[in-house]
């Protein structure tokens, strides 16, 4: 995906990519909850859709998600199988 190609091969189903992948190397993979605050209100709100919280412990998710809805960011925590059209 990064390499920017247009299609992807997923289980052995050949896919469209119809996404844009950006990399950073500005946030540790282990930030604490200010740190992943601060980077999300970097982003320009123009380029900045929907958050997704897919990793981390459930507590933690949760506060925040609150911390950043209350910055007016849609924020969401997909269970298994769940779809989101982008």
């Amino acid at each position: 995906l990064l390499r920017g190609d247009s299609i992807v091969n997923i289980k052995g189903r050949e896919l469209s990519v119809f996404a844009t992948i950006k990399r950073t190397d500005l946030l540790s993979g282990h930030g604490d909850h200010q740190d992943l605050i601060d980077y999300v209100m970097a982003i320009p709100n123009s380029s900045l859709r929907s958050v997704f919280l897919v990793h981390g412990e459930r507590e933690n998710m949760n506060a925040l998600k609150t911390s950043l809805k209350e910055q007016n960011i849609s924020v969401a925590i997909p269970k298994k199988g769940m779809v989101f059209e982008l």
